[in-house]
């Protein structure tokens, strides 16, 4: 089995326990999740604070359309994150929170990879 395909049922699986524990465990697992949305936050904000604050100089180097593209996604994803806070969760909005999240990682990352060569 391709690796991508093994990381897609590896996040539906952990998506579809989130939305049957929701069902069956009620309000334990309702402050369970704010926590864990309030953790995924605050390491999302650190590993953007500290991707940034590395890496300046190269991030100085990228054209207005790189800059936007790395700077939205960047922000999407705390949005999304701070919406979660907001959202009923189901299976597919468990599926969707996690496919943007890996959607704006992943652009983030390939904006910092074109960077590579360049200084």
């Amino acid at each position: 089995m391709p690796r991508s395909v093994l990381n897609w049922v590896v996040v539906a699986l952990i998506a579809a326990v989130v939305a049957v524990l929701q069902v069956l465990a009620g309000p334990v697992i309702a402050i369970l999740l704010i926590v864990i949305r309030v953790l995924i936050l605050a390491a999302f904000v650190y590993f953007l604070f500290t991707l940034w604050r590395k890496n300046r100089q190269r991030l100085s180097y990228l054209s207005g359309r790189q800059k936007l593209l790395f700077y939205g996604a960047g922000a999407l994803l705390l949005l999304v994150v701070l919406g979660s806070f907001l959202l009923s969760w189901t299976l597919l909005t468990t599926l969707l929170f996690f496919a943007v999240i890996g959607g704006c990682a992943y652009v983030m990352w390939r904006v910092y990879q074109d960077t590579a060569g360049w200084y």
